[in-house]
């Protein structure tokens, strides 16, 4: 009791000299002493109600530690019982399983078959030495009984197979040949209920002749299992594999309650804890244990499909617990009489030192206005420690913001333990870097800085850490000043940016920017090295025919258990990507320097991979199998043009398709007939050019009100064989070739003609078209000058010329690309950033770039309404664009619903097959 006092004197003195509670200081700093007084008794009371919690929440954790000891024990008791029971059961059927089978080989001896009187004779010798045995019958095949220990009977012996309760046990020894255990049924002849144990007889020719059936009574008799000690509240209970019991304890006098208890199965939620196994469970209404939650022990009988249930009901374990109680409640009591007495002592001791209060008070308010001071308006931490000459922390200061940040409790804040305070929430991944900082900075006195993760609770939190070591020393250590602040915003913004670049939307794999960088250093390693790698293409064969089938939503999900899958199955230094759509690409890295045991080594994945994509995917309540095109190109480091590997592979995968899908090719000299099919479509497309093949059709952009706003212009050829050629056949071609300069300068030519036919047009003057710009384009040193020339020469308004160029435009020479954009920009033509958010962005230079629009990719409208993720997403695309003051505008809206969802979102321009499809000048409203 002395030591509880004296720990309300100390919470007394602390409240008295305790500068860090602001509430406090000022009411100290009250002319008025009595308000002072009962301000701070006033503090003591919240403390008394804080102890009242404590002593309530005391009281319920003991009453929770007691009920679960009290439940402990039980359990224990349970499974002691039951275990015992178990074993000794056992023992007693292993033991009656031998004795019947040395019956049986006796009464083969004594020829029963021929003289049935000695076999009544010697079965009613072996009754008389088991009094808890009803009897012994040998039963023939034909379910007549051959002998019988006893012949006072209170009705005829029944036929066995025709005799409903005891056939399915009888039958089942005739077919397996082994001891079995029947279910307990009331044998009318002895006017008893029994529990059947049987073992077949074979005679001397080993042939099955009869069946030895031993009867035991239903409360076990004499065994020892049937006689163990157990208390009134303790249920005891043997149940079959097939659901029946075979045994109960206590045992029901009512002839009907017997009848009801074993001839029907247990309740089927008994049955499904039954299959669990041994263990201890929780079981709702019983009728094992009576009404009511029960605690059950199941312990299964080795060798013999039973299992025993040791049972207690609720109700029993909740009398011991009230028991348990006794002793704890009277401690809690002695001890709520203590902390009354406790408080009444602070109350005196406060009282007391109410004079010395007033005398304290200029002291007290000059450090008040030094704390406010310091800390006044100060969104970061600030500390001051001092480092001792035993390499000790002393925390002299640490300001509000400090504590909040670390989550520091106040009794730490003047003690070195404060140093492992912090050390405890460092993040493993961070904290070797922490420790090198601190010792450098403290060997080297020089500044100390850090970035990294604190982990607090459930959270991670990022911060900043910069200390700086005064000049000189003192004798008893040196003082560091420091900042701490939260950078946690910051950091999830950065890593949201390197998802959007490197990463894949949908999958959460590698993007093709993040492989092209990885595909680069693979080239590199296998020239230094000479060792080989291996870039594999797989496509989804007949994908679009599953998504169109079974949604967009499973559509994703299988994707992503695709690359899931394939993950799995690649080593740590591999790499798995998903280009877009369907296409995945692996690049097997540090594979053997012979191409032969190279391509060997590709094999062995190709198979896994076989293997592990053709388990059945899930969708919904069906499952489906897929099957893969691959193509493969061996990396020897002889070509480092990322693109060529690319185009190989690429190359490689179709031409697996051809072959009727689901195969997989190297690339090799045959693909060369693929490629000599393309130089034959790049001379026409040359010939297209120059004869009037070519024409531009137009898709209509649409404002929030759904009034026109542009168009943009898309390329299609009109072949005189081929027929109708879309842009996604020859426009790769002719990049490929250089001829994307030569198309690129005829749809601009012909664009700004277009636009200056429509100048005096009633309701497309004010039209835009977009052009799309090739990275060839782009990159090519006149190509602005060549756009002015065009404006130039078709009179046509710079200001209605939109250039849509693509974000892999920005991964090279991005300062001449912003150079040239801004010399047009000067004189009004616009630019679109085309697909934005598909991976290739560098948002770092996105503020720099002069243009107008952000464009979204079709790639996230259609997925937008497939999950929140992807509406997250296109959120963010618009409110950078919005930050930016750019508009935005969707491609790719086929729905009422990708409209009504972009337009909520805020989108600035829509465009897709919901309101136009490209078509020819004439044919636009």
């Amino acid at each position: 009791m002395a030591c509880w006092l004296s720990l309300f004197d100390s919470i007394t003195v602390s409240l008295l000299n305790n500068k860090k509670y602001k509430h406090l200081s000022e009411n100290y700093m009250s002319p008025r002493a009595s308000l002072v007084s009962e301000n701070r008794e006033s503090v003591l009371r919240t403390f008394a109600r804080l102890f009242s919690v404590i002593l309530i929440l005391t009281a319920l954790l003991l009453a929770f530690l007691t009920w679960q000891r009290t439940v402990s024990n039980e359990h224990q008791r349970l499974a002691h019982t039951g275990q015992l029971m178990a074993q000794g059961m056992r023992s007693h059927l292993s033991t009656f399983e031998l004795l019947l089978n040395s019956m049986a080989d006796e009464l083969v001896y004594r020829d029963v078959f021929t003289n049935p009187a000695a076999g009544d004779a010697f079965l009613a010798r072996a009754q008389e030495t088991d009094v808890g045995l009803v009897g012994f019958g040998l039963v023939g095949l034909d379910g007549e009984f051959i002998s019988a220990s006893t012949r006072e009977l209170r009705a005829p012996l029944p036929n066995v197979v025709t005799h409903g309760e005891s056939r399915e046990s009888f039958q089942r020894v005739v077919e397996e040949g082994r001891f079995h255990i029947g279910r307990p049924y009331f044998f009318e002849a002895v006017g008893e209920w029994i529990i059947p144990m049987r073992v077949p007889v074979y005679d001397d020719q080993g042939q099955l002749r009869a069946v030895l059936t031993a009867g035991n009574r239903l409360d076990g008799g004499h065994a020892s299992w049937a006689r163990m000690p157990i208390s009134s509240a303790t249920y005891l209970s043997v149940v079959r594999a097939d659901g029946y019991l075979n045994y109960l304890h206590p045992l029901p006098l009512e002839q009907q309650r017997r009848n009801e208890l074993f001839t029907e199965v247990v309740p089927s939620s008994l049955q499904d804890i039954l299959t669990q196994g041994r263990g201890f469970y929780h079981y709702q209404d019983t009728a094992l244990t009576g009404p009511g939650a029960s605690y059950l022990w199941i312990e299964p009988v080795a060798d013999y499909d039973l299992a025993v249930i040791s049972a207690t009901s609720r109700s029993a374990v909740v009398q011991r617990w009230m028991t348990n109680m006794v002793m704890p409640s009277l401690l809690w009591l002695i001890f709520a009489l203590v902390t009354w007495l406790g408080y009444q002592r602070a109350a005196r001791l406060l009282r007391r030192a109410d004079r010395e209060v007033q005398d304290k008070r200029e002291a007290l308010q000059r450090s008040i206005s030094q704390y406010h001071e310091l800390t006044r308006l100060i969104p970061i931490g600030v500390y001051q420690f001092k480092l001792t000459q035993q390499g000790r922390h002393e925390m002299t200061y640490t300001s509000e913001r400090f504590r909040e940040l670390l989550g520091l409790q106040d009794a730490l804040e003047q003690s070195d333990s404060l140093a492992q305070y912090v050390y405890n929430q460092l993040h493993p991944e961070d904290a070797l870097a922490f420790y090198k900082q601190q010792e450098r900075a403290t060997k080297e006195t020089r500044d100390f800085y850090w970035e990294g993760r604190l982990i607090q609770g459930q959270k991670e939190r990022w911060v900043s850490v910069h200390s700086v070591p005064s000049n000189e020393p003192s004798e008893n250590g040196r003082l560091w000043n420091g900042v701490v602040a939260d950078i946690t915003e910051r950091k999830e913004a950065e890593h949201q940016i390197n998802l959007l670049a490197f990463y894949d939307a949908l999958t959460q794999l590698p993007n093709r920017r993040l492989l092209r960088q990885r595909l680069e250093k693979a080239v590199r390693i296998a020239t230094a090295k000479e060792e080989f790698a291996a870039l594999l293409f797989i496509d989804v064969d007949k994908f679009k025919q599953l998504n169109d089938s079974y949604g967009h939503a499973e559509g994703d999900r299988m994707l992503r258990e695709i690359g899931d899958r394939l993950e799995e199955l690649v080593r740590d230094y591999d790499t798995v990507a998903r280009l877009g759509g369907d296409e995945f690409v692996v690049l097997l890295s540090r594979l053997s320097n012979q191409s032969d045991k190279a391509a060997a080594e590709v094999e062995v994945v190709l198979q896994k991979i076989e293997r592990l994509l053709n388990e059945p995917f899930r969708i919904g309540q069906q499952t489906t199998r897929i099957t893969l095109s691959t193509g493969i190109t061996l990396i020897d480091g002889s070509e480092d043009d990322i693109d060529i590997i690319l185009q190989q592979a690429d190359q490689a995968m179709y031409r697996a398709k051809d072959a009727g899908r689901n195969t997989q090719c190297f690339y090799d000299a045959n693909i060369q007939q693929m490629i000599t099919e393309q130089l034959e479509l790049q001379q026409d497309l040359r010939h297209a050019m120059n004869h009037d093949e070519l024409e531009l059709y137009y898709q209509l952009q649409l404002d929030r009100e759904q009034q026109v706003a542009g168009v943009e212009a898309l390329i299609r050829w009109h072949h005189p064989t081929r027929g109708m050629v879309m842009p996604g056949v020859f426009i790769h071609i002719a990049e490929q070739s250089g001829e994307i300069v030569a198309l690129g300068d005829w749809i601009l030519q012909r664009a700004c003609r277009q636009l200056v036919e429509w100048q005096n047009h009633a309701t497309r003057s004010d039209w835009t078209i977009a052009v799309n710009v090739s990275v060839r384009q782009l990159r090519a040193e006149d190509f602005a000058e060549k756009v002015l020339i065009t404006l130039a020469e078709t009179g046509a308004k710079p200001d209605k010329l939109v250039l849509e160029i693509t974000e892999s435009m920005l991964l090279v020479d991005t300062e001449q690309v912003i150079e040239k954009m801004a010399r047009l920009k000067r004189v009004g033509v616009k630019f679109s950033l085309d697909d934005f958010g598909t991976g290739y962005s560098s948002l770092g230079y996105l503020n720099r770039l002069p243009i107008d629009e952000l464009k979204i990719d079709q790639s996230f409208v259609r997925d937008m309404n497939q999950g929140e993720h992807h509406k997250v997403l296109i959120r963010t695309i618009l409110s950078l664009g919005h930050t930016l003051s750019l508009t935005t505008i969707a491609e790719g809206v086929e729905s009422e619903e990708h409209f009504r969802s972009l337009l909520a979102l805020g989108c600035d321009r829509f465009q897709g097959y919901y309101f136009a499809k490209p078509v020819p000048p004439d044919q636009l409203p």
